[in-house]
């Protein structure tokens, strides 16, 4: 992973700390962009690979239809 990667894995996981509750992938796209982060790939692919390390957890949720994301 390089710097700007770095830099948004540890916002995600900042995200998820704060908010206290599961996140869906398209509030934390809306997050990252709110910071103005670049993102070479998808915060989607940073969150998959964060979750397949065991750093955080993810969900599909009927209700939201959509992943749900939390720590």
């Amino acid at each position: 992973m390089n710097e700007s990667g770095d830099i948004i894995v540890n916002k995600i996981i900042e995200l998820l700390k704060k908010a206290g509750r599961p996140l869906t992938t398209k509030q934390i796209e809306n997050e990252i962009n709110k910071l103005g982060l670049k993102c070479p790939d998808t915060p989607a692919r940073y969150l998959n690979q964060l979750r397949l390390k065991g750093v955080i957890k993810g969900e599909l949720s009927l209700r939201e239809k959509s992943w749900i994301w939390f720590i």
